[in-house]
């Protein structure tokens, strides 16, 4: 149903485009990496968007794109890319991308699959997103999203922007044919020109799909309003899903604030995690993302981009989620309650883990949201077994000798595994990028040297080189 409804879509836009004035651009490229492990270090795979097996191997991407317009009321773009990758691991062909969008005045509509915008000019070690970074493959659905819209009556001071979205995971997870529910809020103030406040709240929710014994997980329309309400379960979930909420809910409060100068933008932000309540209403404090950024308009220069990232997700509201009530405690409590006899306190908040999902928030065996909660088998599945992490990570891009792009990235962890199963153990990984001035050629040619020092990977050193170039097919 979602692929016929895609096809009329884009069929449509290439019906409506005939005839037009149109470009499409290409891309294609060719890399190759390899290591000194039969793994490749973290920064050679994380935010690749899934593409790069961790196996020293070669890749192939090409690409087709068309951008909006601005010469109708209603504006379309759409786009299709393609990988395909040899490998130790395996090898294996990816449909990347596959989407056709839809813009009028301040709204979009997104349906198929597409890459998240890109934020922080790449520095990030989560895109500036705690929840979905980049470091996953897409997956397929809508997305009706807005940008930001002026509040009457605030004389431009306060605007609002929102987006309302439904996907499903299409890999091998633990429940198969998990469905994604996704919406946001932001709100934005700007008292002065220079200055810049942004407020929001995201949701996301897994829910639906058939679990290993046969199991069918609630999918009727009454349980979706459950899960966009962040409801209990009805008949026919289980006894956590009753207790708690339907399905698996995460997201993330975000808050921004910048200093928008002539030449240049400095940011501050900050996401708070949440797994349930406890996160929402701050009990999970210190645990969050602290972010400092730096961009300049002026792309010339030997820093144009630096960022420093600090992650604490150690505490998840503390190490339990119940202890024994005391006798005051009991005699308020229902004798018909589940939790009778015990005092629920919201700890060990266990990010991105879910039961009843036991995959939790991955799709492909990637993490979904920052590749710094990295994973591993545990119990027959691949889930995430470090998410109780310290980080410190320093991005830099600029432009060296004026003819030289590179990105340098720096990331520093003490990993304690989780409540469940814990670690101690420190990781260092680094990677620079490299785009060399060979500009008589046809093609454009990057290397990167990566490197992995501590006890959570291996020791590690590994290189890459790929032959890239962009055009345009139609101008």
């Amino acid at each position: 149903m979602k692929g016929a409804i895609l096809f009329i879509f884009a069929s449509l836009v290439f019906h409506y485009t005939q005839g037009q004035e149109r470009s499409i651009d290409y891309k294609t490229s060719l890399t190759g990496f390899v290591a000194y492990q039969n793994t490749l270090p973290f920064w050679t795979t994380s935010n690749k968007h899934g593409l790069i097996p961790n196996g020293n191997g070669t890749l192939l991407e090409i690409g087709a794109f068309s951008d909006f317009t601005n010469r109708h009321k209603i504006q379309f773009a759409y786009g299709v890319s393609a990988a395909g990758f040899l490998s130790r691991p395996e090898n294996k062909v990816i449909l990347d991308e596959l989407y056709a969008s839809a813009r009028w005045r301040n709204l979009r509509l997104d349906l198929g699959m597409i890459h998240p915008a890109e934020k922080f000019n790449g520095v990030s070690s989560t895109n500036g997103d705690f929840v979905r970074s980049g470091n996953s493959r897409t997956f397929p659905g809508y997305n009706l999203n807005s940008d930001f819209m002026k509040i009457p009556c605030t004389k431009g001071i306060v605007s609002i922007k929102f987006n309302w979205a439904d996907y499903m995971m299409i890999d091998d997870c633990y429940v198969e044919d998990t469905r994604l529910h996704n919406k946001s809020a932001y709100l934005k103030i700007q008292p002065l020109q220079r200055l810049e406040i942004i407020v929001g709240l995201e949701h996301w929710a897994q829910w639906a799909g058939t679990s290993p014994s046969g199991e069918k997980q609630p999918s009727s329309f009454n349980d979706y309003i459950r899960i966009v309400c962040a409801e209990a379960g009805g008949s026919g979930s289980t006894v956590s899903d009753s207790l708690n909420a339907l399905g698996n809910h995460l997201g993330r409060e975000h808050l921004t604030i910048s200093y928008l100068a002539d030449n240049y933008t400095l940011s501050f932000y900050h996401d708070i995690p949440f797994e349930d309540g406890s996160g929402t209403d701050f009990r999970s404090f210190p645990d969050g993302t602290y972010c400092l950024y730096y961009g300049s308009k002026k792309r010339d220069l030997w820093i144009t981009d630096v960022i420093y990232e600090f992650y604490y997700t150690k505490y998840q509201s503390g190490s339990r989620h119940d202890r024994p009530a005391t006798p005051e405690e009991i005699a308020k409590q229902d004798p018909n309650s589940h939790f009778y006899g015990r005092k629920v306190l919201g700890g060990c908040d266990n990010y991105f883990n879910n039961g009843e999902y036991a995959s939790g928030w991955m799709l492909y065996e990637r993490t979904i949201g920052s590749p710094f909660m990295t994973a591993g088998l545990s119990g027959g599945i691949i889930r995430i077994i470090n998410n109780r992490v310290v980080a410190h990570h320093i991005g830099m891009k600029g432009m060296a000798w004026q003819t030289t792009p590179y990105k340098l990235m720096l990331s520093y962890s003490k990993n304690y595994g989780t409540y469940g199963n814990p670690m101690k153990k420190d990781q260092f990984s680094g990677a620079l990028e490299v785009t060399l001035p060979f500009r008589k050629l046809p093609f454009s040619v990057e290397t990167g040297i990566y490197c992995d020092l501590g006890d959570l990977f291996k020791d590690n050193f590994g290189f890459t080189i790929k032959l890239s170039r962009k055009g345009k097919l139609i101008k």
